[in-house]
């Protein structure tokens, strides 16, 4: 069975979907009214798993280790998560797992450290499709020059994660101001 609700956070609304063995998935939402939809739409994606329903009080734990993240009084998670994907998209999920709060990896070293050295592209297309955004941090993955490349949550988040880690991210050209209108 799996279970889903939405959270609200300081970023943006998440759904989280969790089954038996952990949290499946953390996915950021534009529009908070749509998780019933994005809930049915990652259940049909898991389709061995059978049921569905919303159950809030099955996201405690998630909700207050976000909470303790998000007010910097949180570095690592302990939560049971249980990320579906390829064996190779596992792999670069759990090296992203080992990058320290605070620290900063590019798509070339994580291949590198899961001895893959040529797939860098396979690589960033795995970050891309981490089902578990922040819990597994993605966000800590820059390109080669340090620029700041994909995020599911969309750049600016990616920027606020950074910064709640404490990079000042300088001047980094290719991060656009926020739009008041």
């Amino acid at each position: 069975m799996l279970r889903y609700a939405l959270l609200r956070t300081v970023l943006d609304p998440l759904l989280a979907v969790a089954g038996d063995e952990g949290l499946v998935r953390l996915e950021f939402l534009p529009r908070a009214y749509q998780y019933h939809i994005h809930a049915h739409a990652v259940a049909r994606s898991l389709r061995d798993e059978p049921g569905l329903r919303e159950h809030d009080a099955s996201f405690e734990d998630l909700r207050s280790q976000l909470a303790e993240y998000f007010t910097g009084r949180r570095e690592t998670f302990d939560l049971e998560l249980d990320p579906h994907g390829t064996p190779f998209q596992l792999a670069v999920w759990r090296r992203l797992q080992a990058i320290p709060h605070g620290k900063l990896r590019t798509y070339k070293r994580v291949a590198a450290e899961i001895r893959r050295p040529d797939a860098v592209r396979a690589v960033g297309q795995a970050v891309g499709q981490n089902p578990l955004p922040i819990l597994i941090p993605c966000h800590r993955v820059v390109g080669s020059d340090g620029s700041l490349v994909g995020f599911a949550g969309g750049l600016s988040v990616k920027a606020q994660l950074l910064r709640l880690e404490g990079h000042t991210l300088g001047d980094t050209p290719r991060l656009e101001p926020p739009q008041l209108f």
